[in-house]
């Protein structure tokens, strides 16, 4: 599939496209949390604020290669890679969130290095590696049977990594009193251990940290919150 399109997953359906509109695919909503998500995308007309997660700049130091980004949703780390001269890939099981990534890249000049695929992975393949970075900001899987378990979906990322190449996450560890989800999610060491455990003596563990930072509530009610973030690379031969 070339770059700068829509693709979706083995559910997927082709879909009509207006004159001048990009090649998509409109895939069928498989689970509540997609569902949910694909309605707050189209209910605004832009959800994020296009900044690309903190976490990614020490990417700025990597040799650019081939990235894949899950749950990329309107595609700010996806857009920051293929400015750093890296062939990025975005992959969300919301199509809006997809497309206006995409939109983003053409207006900006990067569709040749984009591309966008619509994927629910806890029912689609993943993507065909290998990549030189695998990164997921905030994927916490969710509650549906059948869903997402982060763990074991790392564990799959892993898989797809190149010799020599990096698996970056990082996910909220620990909320602020007032949030729906306020215990404990996942510990970093859970994280890495997921991906270890799958191949034992394979990855460097660079970073397994928590971090914590500033948080408000919609109230003013100062906090704090942690987040896991957990950075391995592969071992050139060690695969």
């Amino acid at each position: 599939m070339g770059f700068g399109t829509v693709g979706s997953g083995v559910s997927g359906v082709v879909g009509p496209r207006p004159a001048g509109a990009p090649a998509c695919r409109y895939p069928r909503l498989v689970s509540s949390r997609q569902i949910e998500w694909e309605a707050r995308y189209a209910a605004a007309d832009r959800l994020w604020s296009g900044a690309p997660n903190d976490w990614l700049s020490r990417a700025a130091y990597w040799e650019p290669g081939r990235s894949l980004d899950v749950g990329c949703g309107e595609g700010a780390d996806v857009l920051w890679l293929a400015e750093h001269g890296w062939r990025a890939t975005g992959v969300d099981f919301a199509p809006t969130a997809v497309e206006r990534m995409l939109e983003e890249a053409r207006r900006r000049g990067l569709a040749a290095r984009v591309q966008g695929l619509v994927l629910d992975l806890s029912a689609d393949p993943l993507p065909e590696g290998p990549f030189d970075l695998v990164t997921s900001f905030y994927v916490h899987g969710g509650p549906d049977p059948g869903g997402l378990n982060l763990p074991r979906l790392l564990a799959r990322l892993a898989a797809l990594v190149a010799d020599g190449g990096r698996l970056l996450t990082a996910v909220h560890c620990t909320n602020p009193p007032w949030h729906r989800h306020h215990a404990l999610t996942y510990r970093p060491e859970q994280l890495a251990d997921a991906v270890l455990d799958a191949a034992p003596g394979t990855w460097e563990v660079e970073t397994a940290a928590e971090r914590w930072r500033e948080a408000i509530s919609p109230d003013g009610e100062a906090g704090g919150r942690s987040d896991a973030v957990v950075c391995l690379r592969r071992g050139v031969g060690r695969a």
